[in-house]
């Protein structure tokens, strides 16, 4: 089994051939088909790469996806419900849309991107024993193991120049 998270598996597309269980890379494809988005997000960005910023006591870092088609918003990454910090450990805090930036290609200043995605694990046995799943102690489930993922890459590629940043967001989450 792969670990797409629960809230990716109707809009990460696996590509390539290195995927398992410890690993996905794949593309954010709309439930329409479309796969070009407008970007908002909330970060900082410390040494030129984009991180958790602070947002009322705490730190935060949330990535949504527009269809550029459908018009659709698909949450891709929240650090207050993601991996296994915001998942496991419920670290981060919520960031209301209103202050979500738009994100713009910084060659042509363009507006709408496709993504990959890459998403690390420690596995299904690693969440059942790191839990108290195994020993009957734990609240949480042995298919929620796909939650709890210890990092996310996302690169974007800009529709209007072609400029790609591999890893735009490269993050760990425990």
């Amino acid at each position: 089994m792969l670990p797409i998270p629960t809230h990716l598996k109707n809009t990460l597309i696996p590509i390539g051939d290195k995927n398992g269980e410890s690993h996905v890379d794949g593309v954010i494809r709309c439930t329409c088909g479309f796969e070009s988005f407008y970007i908002k997000i909330y970060a900082d960005t410390k040494n030129g790469y984009l991180q958790a910023g602070e947002y009322n006591s705490g730190y935060a870092l949330v990535v949504k996806a527009e269809c550029k088609d459908c018009g659709k918003t698909h949450l891709i990454f929240d650090g207050s419900k993601h991996g296994w910090n915001g998942f496991v450990c419920h670290d981060g805090v919520t960031v209301p849309d209103v202050d979500l930036k738009s994100w713009n290609c910084p060659k042509c200043n363009c507006d709408i991107h496709n993504i990959k995605i890459g998403v690390n694990s420690q596995g299904k046995q690693d969440f059942i024993d790191e839990t108290g799943i195994a020993d009957g102690e734990s609240d949480f489930t042995e298919d929620e193991w796909v939650d709890a993922f210890d990092w996310i890459t996302m690169g974007l590629k800009c529709s209007g120049c072609g400029h790609t940043d591999e890893k735009w967001i490269d993050y760990e989450t425990m």
